[in-house]
C-alpha cells in the first residue's frame, strides 16, 4: 500500500480535533469489553498516594464484571488509589507484566503530557495515522491516544510508538508494550480536586501495521540516534528483522538471507535456528502484506 492510496477505513469522519462531550459516559467495563477479548489476561494496578500498590491479574471478562469493578471503585474512591490496566494481553502463565510476559499486542498508544491540546490536534489532523480508537483525557490538558490493532509483534509496536512519539512530540519515555494506562471513569488523585478520567470513542476499526505510514528509519540513523536517549534505541533483533525484510522485499533468495543472518548472529546460542525462524516469520509477513495489497478489505479485522 503506497502513501496517498485510500485506506480501508474512512478518514473523512474524524471528529473535532479535541474531545467531544458524548451523550453516554464510557464506563471502565464498556472500555474493557470493547478493547479486549474476554479471555485475555490483563494486569490491573492500583497505585496509592503513599507509594504502595496492588496488582491483580485476571481475565478481561472477570475484570469487567460488576464485582471486580465495585472493588476497584472502592479502592479508587475510598482509598484514593489510581487505577491502571495493562494495554496488551498477557501470556497464560504470566505472573507479572514485563515485556516478556506479553502474549498479544492489542493496542498501540501515545502518552501526551506536554502541550496536550496542540499535540492531540497534530495527531488527529495527520493522515499518516488512522483515527484513534479512543482518546483518554487523563488529567487537565493531558491525553492518551489508543489504537486497537492486530498483526503487531512487541518489537513492531514499540518501534512504531517510538516513531510516533518522536514525530508528534508525545512522551518519548512512555513507549513500552508492557505499559499500564489509566482506565476511564476512575479519578486521578494526583490533582486537587481529583480529575475524572474520561474516554472519547472515535473509531470502531481494528488497524494493522500498514495503516500507519509514519516512517521509522530515523532510529537507524547514527546522527539521530545520538540525539535520542539510550532507551529509544531499537534492539539488535529489531534491526535484524528490518534488514531481513528489506533483503526479502528486494527479491534476495531466502536461503541466502538465512545464511547471512546465521553468520551475522554468532552471538546467539543457536544462530542457525534464530536465522531460520526470523526468515520464516518474515516470509509470512510479506505474504500477508501482498494479500492486503491485493484486496484492501482483508486488512481490516
Amino acid at each position: 500500500m503506497t502513501t496517498g492510496e485510500p485506506l480501508p477505513f474512512s478518514r473523512h469522519t474524524r471528529h473535532s480535533p479535541l474531545l467531544v462531550n458524548t451523550m453516554r459516559a464510557i464506563t471502565a467495563s464498556d472500555y474493557i469489553r470493547e478493547n479486549y477479548k474476554l479471555t485475555d489476561r490483563l494486569a490491573v494496578v492500583v497505585k496509592f498516594q503513599n507509594g504502595s500498590l496492588l496488582q491483580r491479574i485476571g481475565t478481561a471478562g472477570r475484570i469487567a464484571a460488576l464485582e471486580f469493578q465495585s472493588w476497584l471503585h472502592a479502592q479508587n474512591e475510598r482509598n484514593t488509589g489510581n487505577v491502571y490496566l495493562s494495554v496488551n494481553a498477557l501470556a497464560p502463565a504470566a505472573t507479572g507484566r514485563t515485556r516478556n510476559d506479553i502474549q498479544e499486542i492489542r493496542h498501540v498508544y501515545l502518552d501526551i503530557d506536554v502541550d496536550g491540546d496542540t499535540v492531540l490536534r497534530r495527531i488527529l489532523h495527520d493522515s499518516r495515522v488512522p483515527e484513534p480508537s479512543y482518546v483518554l483525557n487523563t488529567s487537565p490538558g493531558k491525553y492518551q491516544t489508543i489504537w486497537k490493532v492486530d498483526g503487531f509483534s512487541v518489537g513492531l509496536a514499540e518501534t512504531l510508538q517510538r516513531a510516533m512519539a518522536f514525530t508528534f512530540r508525545a512522551d518519548r519515555a512512555v513507549v513500552d508494550a508492557a505499559r499500564v494506562l489509566r482506565l476511564p471513569s476512575f479519578s486521578n488523585w494526583k490533582y486537587d480536586p481529583p480529575h475524572r478520567v474520561t474516554a472519547d470513542k472515535r473509531s470502531t476499526d481494528t488497524y494493522r501495521p500498514e495503516h500507519f505510514q509514519i516512517p521509522t528509519p530515523v532510529f537507524d540513523d547514527p546522527v539521530m540516534r545520538r540525539m535520542l536517549p539510550r532507551r529509544f534505541e531499537i534492539s539488535q533483533s529489531e534491526r535484524d528483522w528490518a534488514e531481513t525484510m528489506r533483503r526479502l522485499t528486494q527479491g534476495e533468495d531466502p536461503s541466502r538471507v538465512q545464511a547471512w543472518l546465521a553468520e551475522k548472529r554468532q552471538d546467539k546460542r543457536r544462530p542457525a535456528a534464530y536465522a531460520e525462524l526470523t526468515v520464516r516469520k518474515a516470509l509470512i509477513e510479506l505474504d500477508r502484506r501482498r494479500t492486503c495489497q491485493a484486496d484492501p478489505e482483508l486488512s481490516v479485522v
